[in-house]
């Protein structure tokens, strides 16, 4: 097989599911709210696996570049229209009014991605804990059949912090990230909040063999590099509760939610890492079918470009279902 540039021994990863640090409860009115757990909440072929309320889970990471599953921003949240903002403590990618510049509200309709200055010490949406830090973790559970990533996410301070201790520990004793054995675990952590002992739940990441052994992984070859999808734009479990984040849920025409239209953007993202549909393709659909010029660094973003509309996006998703059962 001649190599073409760019494209062989590249490979994309499906995101096979979400395991969460938490269930989802309605109040006396209503709304949802989340509720820890002291276990890991799994799609049904992980409980199969590690039990109904696994606390610890086998895992390994896919490639030698954390960015790409291990990302860690600064990100804001709004019931109506998902994740609003991103930043990393200096620079921030965010929706905001065109004619003011501040982040957008449900009573903004001229809206656009921008790029502001993050500064979570004068910023009032970090004071008001509508933004936090998050870590969007991503790796491959080798026991669980299909080859793909399964997402989870954390806001926790300790969690955040222990995670990244333990990678350039196990980068020091083995040389590399990729492909090692790993057990990734949901542990009590004694911790100090405004002066007072408390404890928590936090992430862990460890290994279930000996030094010796891990080192023997480590000798071999780690396979091919794989290219991962882009984390989607869901708040997380354990950090956004909804008394926090606004209840609001605004229509848009055609009888359509932005929190939907959220949604048919992580699906259409989704689609397009799935199936590699290339950029030649998704140029030709959508200047035929919507009338409008799309480039593949479009489905980077996590918000939706203005340009995409809830119909449009409706419309390509059931041609690329047709085009797959065909």
């Amino acid at each position: 097989m001649s190599p073409i540039k760019g494209i062989t021994g590249v490979i994309r990863l499906p995101r096979l599911g979400k395991i969460r640090l938490g269930l989802r409860k309605e109040s006396s009115e209503g709304f949802p709210y989340p509720v820890p757990t002291d276990y890991f909440v799994c799609p049904d072929e992980v409980r199969k696996i590690f039990g109904e309320k696994p606390t610890e889970l086998a895992i390994m990471l896919p490639t030698e570049d954390p960015n790409q599953w291990a990302g860690q921003y600064l990100r804001c949240y709004s019931s109506y229209r998902g994740l609003i903002c991103r930043g990393d403590g200096e620079t921030a990618l965010a929706r905001v009014n065109i004619k003011t510049g501040r982040i957008a509200t449900h009573e903004d309709v001229e809206t656009e991605l921008r790029e502001i200055t993050c500064s979570p010490k004068t910023c009032a949406h970090y004071e008001t804990l509508r933004c936090k830090r998050v870590m969007n973790l991503q790796f491959l559970i080798p026991d669980c059949p299909g080859l793909g990533v399964y997402q989870l996410d954390t806001s926790s301070f300790h969690s955040i912090v222990g995670i990244n201790s333990s990678l350039e520990l196990v980068k020091a004793v083995c040389g590399r990230l990729s492909m090692i054995p790993l057990s990734l675990r949901l542990i009590e952590k004694e911790v100090e909040v405004d002066g007072k002992k408390k404890t928590v739940r936090v992430l862990s990441l460890t290994a279930s063999y000996t030094l010796a052994e891990i080192q023997k992984f480590a000798q071999m070859p780690p396979g091919q590099v794989l290219v991962l999808p882009p984390p989607d734009s869901e708040a997380p479990d354990d950090l956004f509760p909804e008394a926090v984040i606004s209840k609001e849920n605004v229509r848009l025409e055609d009888g359509v939610t932005e929190r939907d239209l959220i949604k048919l953007w992580d699906r259409a993202k989704s689609k397009v890492w799935q199936l590699d549909i290339r950029e030649h393709q998704l140029k030709e659909w959508f200047e035929k079918h919507c009338h409008v010029n799309v480039e593949m660094d479009d489905f980077n973003w996590p918000l939706p470009p203005a340009k995409f509309t809830a119909e449009g996006l409706n419309r390509f998703l059931k041609a690329v279902d047709r085009d797959a059962a065909s």
